[in-house]
């Protein structure tokens, strides 16, 4: 408990401070990766790794719809 400091009254910050970290930016940077067709694009070039994980796991739950509507299926034939 001794490495805690606790800053009582602490002064605020200056707005040049604030305004460097508010990064909105960076936000719509990554919205844009990964929901438009231009982001998948470079996905596709830049990282494949990530994009492999996500074809597996669409197929594999393309899968687990398939199988599961079979399975309900045949149970209703004789």
């Amino acid at each position: 408990m001794t490495g805690i400091k606790i800053k009582i009254d602490q002064a605020e910050p200056s707005h040049e401070v604030i305004r460097k970290y508010k990064n909105f930016n960076s936000l719509m940077e990554g919205y844009k990766k990964y929901y438009t067709t231009r982001g998948i694009r470079d996905m596709l070039y830049k990282d494949r790794k990530r994009l492999v994980y996500i074809i597996i796991l669409l197929l594999f739950l393309l899968l687990l719809l398939i199988f599961d509507d079979a399975e309900a299926a045949s149970m209703l034939l004789p």
